[in-house]
């Protein structure tokens, strides 16, 4: 399973819908171990609160959205995916655009953040 994961994932990003990229992140996610997963959320809670602070005041109770992104080799989040409309999650997807988050077995990643409020 990990084998098949690390192929899809150095597959060309570009070509994918928004659907096929959540489905590897979540495969992806599913297969990691722990301490691995435990550092990804990590840095995926410091990554959404770089965004927070960049795309606030959040006002109101906006509709929930999910910002699925490509890491590729070396950690740098290389292409997103959005399925959301609103201002705020095209200004989560361009903050979370620019993270970097940590490689397990320096092999190339998709990861999903799902955002509600």
């Amino acid at each position: 399973m990990i084998g098949f994961l690390l192929f899809v994932a150095q597959l060309a990003a570009a070509d994918i819908s928004f659907a096929q990229a959540k489905s590897f992140a979540d495969q992806y996610e599913a297969a990691i171990s722990s301490t691995d997963k435990a550092e990804l959320v990590e840095a995926q809670g410091k990554a959404l609160d770089d965004a927070i602070a960049t795309c606030g005041p959040i006002k109101g109770t906006p509709p929930p959205f999910t910002i699925v992104a490509h890491v590729a080799q070396g950690g740098a989040t290389d292409r997103t995916w959005r399925n959301g409309e609103s201002a705020l999650a095209r200004c989560f997807e361009q903050e979370l655009g620019t993270a970097t988050l940590p490689v397990a077995a320096g092999k190339a990643f998709y990861t999903s953040y799902e955002i509600s409020f």
